[in-house]
C-alpha cells in the first residue's frame, strides 16, 4: 500500500505532498485542480521502465486525436511549466516505510539529427536556423530510480517515431524490492478483446463465474451466462441472454463493459494498486452503491489498493455508506486538491471526518 507521496515539477505541480493514503483512497476538488495528474504520477513512478508509459500517458491527454512522437509533444508537458523546468521528482512511501523516488531530467540528445522526425525538423528550420530553439524540441531524459539501496540508471531518446531506452546500470539488489503491479483506467484507455478474454476465462476456471453474472445481472436481467468464444483465431466475451441470444458483451453498453473491466483489473492485481480516473463516468446514479460495494470489496479481499478520482458527491456519500456497511470505514479516506495563487495542497480526511463533513453538508468537492 501506498502511504504517502511526494510530487515535485510534474504536470501541474511545482510542489505537493500527499500524506495518508488508504486502501481505499478518493481524490477530489474542481476541474483543473491536479486529481488525474496525481493518478500519473504514481504510474510513472511505477512503470517508468516501459518506454511506452510516455505514450500512455500523452494518450491519456490527447484523446483521440493524433500522437506526434516528438520529444516536447510526448515528454514537455510531463514538466511543470513546460520549459520552465527541466528536471521532475516523484516519491512515494509504502506502508512498510519502503521509499523509492524517480528522478528526470531533460538532456541534451547527442544522437538527434535532421534525419530524425524530417518533417518536424523542416517545419522547426522554416523558422528560422537556431541550435538553441531545435533543443527545445529534440532532447533526452536521463532517469534515476533508487529504492532502499536500489540505484538504476538510463536515457530515454527518440529514433523517429519510437523510444530508445538504454541502461546505464544497477547497484545494488539486483531486482527492485518496490516492483509491483500498477493498472490505471482511464476511459479513452480501451482493453483490448484479447486481454479481456484472457482475464474471463481465468476468472472461470477459477470457479468464480456465478460471482460474475451477479455483477452483470446488476445491469442487465436477462445475462444467465458469460463465455468466451474464439473467432478467426481471436477470442472474444460473450453473454447468453434469457431467449438463448448469444452476444458480445462490448454491444451490452458502457456500464456492463466497465464494471466488469474495473472487477477484473482489480481482481488480477493482488498486493497492487489500481487507478481510477473519474469512476463516475459511464454509470448511472442508480447503480453506484452496487457498483462501489463489489469493487471495495474485491479491492480489500486480493489487498488491493484502489486510488479514485471524483467530483461527484453521490460517490463520496456512498464510498462512506459501502465502507460503514462492510465495517471498514478505517480504510476509507479522501484527498480534496486545491489551487490557489500560493500553489497546490491536498487536504487529507479520514473515513470518519469525511462522514462528518457530509453529514454537516460541508462542501468538499
Amino acid at each position: 500500500m501506498i502511504k504517502s507521496l511526494k510530487i515535485q515539477n510534474f504536470r501541474c505541480f511545482q510542489e505537493l505532498s500527499v500524506q495518508e493514503l488508504s486502501p481505499i483512497t478518493l481524490f477530489g476538488g474542481r476541474n483543473n485542480s491536479g486529481k488525474s495528474a496525481i493518478l500519473e504520477a504514481v504510474f510513472l513512478n511505477f512503470g517508468y521502465r516501459n518506454p511506452n508509459v510516455f505514450f500512455a500517458l500523452a494518450a491519456g491527454r490527447n484523446g483521440n486525436g493524433n500522437l506526434q512522437a516528438m520529444p516536447d509533444r510526448i515528454w514537455g508537458p510531463l514538466f511543470f511549466d513546460f520549459d520552465k523546468t527541466d528536471m521532475l521528482s516523484l516519491s512515494i512511501v509504502r506502508d512498510n516505510e519502503a521509499k523509492s523516488v524517480l528522478t528526470i531530467k531533460k538532456v541534451t540528445d547527442q544522437n538527434a539529427s535532421l534525419d530524425i522526425n524530417t518533417g518536424s525538423v523542416t517545419a522547426i528550420l522554416k523558422q528560422g536556423y537556431n541550435p538553441d530553439f531545435l533543443n527545445r524540441h529534440f532532447f533526452a531524459l536521463h532517469y534515476t530510480y533508487m529504492a532502499g539501496k536500489y540505484k538504476t540508471q538510463g536515457q530515454f531518446s527518440f529514433e523517429n517515431s519510437q523510444i530508445r531506452h538504454v541502461s546505464m546500470g544497477v547497484k545494488g539488489h539486483e531486482k527492485d524490492p518496490s516492483l509491483i503491479k500498477v493498472n490505471f483506467y482511464k476511459n479513452v484507455y480501451m482493453v483490448d478483446n484479447v486481454t479481456m478474454a484472457e482475464w474471463v476465462s481465468k476468472f472461470i476456471l477459477d470457479g468464480n463465474k456465478v460471482d460474475l453474472l451477479k455483477v452483470l445481472q446488476i445491469f442487465d436481467a436477462r445475462i444467465m451466462d458469460i463465455t468466451t468464444l474464439v473467432e478467426n483465431n481471436i477470442p472474444y466475451v460473450y453473454v447468453i441472454l434469457s431467449d438463448k441470444v448469444k452476444m458480445p458483451i462490448t454491444y451490452m453498453g458502457d456500464g456492463i463493459n466497465k464494471i466488469l473491466q474495473l472487477l477484473l483489473l482489480v481482481l488480477t492485481s493482488p498486493n497492487g494498486v489500481v487507478l481510477l480516473d473519474e469512476i463516475e463516468n459511464g454509470f448511472h446514479y442508480s447503480v453506484y452503491a452496487n457498483v462501489l460495494k463489489l469493487l471495495y470489496e474485491a479491492a480489500l479481499k486480493v489487498n488491493c489498493q484502489l486510488l479514485i478520482t471524483t467530483h461527484n458527491i453521490d460517490i463520496l456519500r456512498q464510498s462512506v455508506s459501502t465502507m460503514k456497511e462492510i465495517g471498514k470505514l478505517q480504510s476509507l479516506s479522501y484527498q480534496r486538491v486545491s489551487a490557489s495563487s500560493k500553489g497546490r495542497r491536498a487536504y487529507g480526511f479520514s473515513g470518519d471526518e469525511l462522514e462528518t463533513a457530509l453529514d454537516a453538508e460541508l462542501e468538499v468537492r
